[in-house]
């Protein structure tokens, strides 16, 4: 290490200058001495002896240049893993690095394949742990605000149609006293599971708190309504649970460009209150 700290002194910004001062050094010094010998105490040289000399400097110089080529190239693989650290570290990038066998630059690559994939597995894992609902697998409330901002500025980017709808389950205390809390939790998993069947890409469900859930529908408002409506019905129809007919009353809203995304829920909310005041099991929309 004290040679690496001194060359930094010298060279602070390339290991590759430091390591071809190395080399530089290590195929010069034996000329140098030759050279300062001769200068200094050595006989004196004849014509033959100086030619000799400079063959030998020229050949000593042209082979210095090309070691310091191939080891230039030969650090190319720790040139890639530098790149690859950086492109992960700045754009979450992973690397895809060559497999260059069993050497210490090959163990050191594919180290670093290794390492970086585990890594985003697991930040993968844990950004799904912060944004879904353990028991349903839907969005829990921070993913549901946060897909729900995705949703606005992408339905306001492409001047799409979006719709939020509020679902608030009317009989799950019933369902819970008569079956046990695990038929109940059974239940909004299978709520989950069926919107999923009718759900279109962009689409998405998340459950909002207890027994309430947001669902957003990228379709026009009288469209998703009626998409809403026919699902309220086979959940009605089927049962949640195998035993009760699963009840829920649901509000409507449709988003309005740059709106404030509180006001989209509070209007969707309100909708919904309306349903469950008016008997429940039924979805009401802002026009109703």
């Amino acid at each position: 290490m004290h040679l690496y700290r001194g060359l930094r002194r010298v060279l602070p910004r390339s290991f590759s200058a430091r390591l071809m001062a190395v080399v530089f050094a290590g195929v010069h010094v034996p000329l140098l001495v030759l050279l300062l010998w001769m200068a200094g105490g050595g006989p004196s040289p004849d014509g033959a002896r100086w030619t000799l000399v400079w063959v030998v400097l020229g050949a000593t110089v042209v082979g210095a240049a090309i070691v310091m080529a191939a080891l230039h190239r030969l650090m190319a693989p720790l040139r890639q893993a530098a790149d690859a650290l950086e492109a992960y570290y700045d754009e979450q990038r992973l690397p895809h690095l060559p497999d260059l066998g069993h050497d210490q630059i090959g163990r050191l690559l594919h180290s670093i394949n290794r390492s970086l994939h585990g890594v985003d597995a697991g930040l993968r894992d844990l950004r799904r742990s912060v944004l879904l609902d353990p028991l349903t697998q839907a969005l829990n409330r921070r993913g549901c605000e946060q897909a729900l901002a995705d949703s606005a500025r992408q339905a306001q980017a492409q001047r799409q149609p979006l719709s939020l709808f509020v679902v608030d389950l009317d009989n799950l205390k019933p369902i819970n006293d008569a079956h046990g809390h695990l038929a109940g939790d059974q239940v909004l998993v299978q709520l989950v599971e069926s919107a999923r069947h009718w759900l279109q890409p962009g689409d998405w469900i998340g459950r909002w708190g207890g027994d309430e859930f947001l669902l957003v529908v990228q379709a026009g408002h009288e469209v998703a309504c009626e998409r809403l409506r026919r699902w309220l019905a086979r959940l009605d129809q089927a049962g949640g649970n195998g035993a009760m007919p699963l009840k829920a009353s649901a509000g409507g809203a449709a988003y309005r460009p740059g709106e404030d995304l509180r006001g989209l829920y509070q209007r969707a909310d309100a909708a919904m209150y309306r349903a469950k005041y008016a008997g429940g099991a039924r979805l009401l929309c802002e026009d109703d």
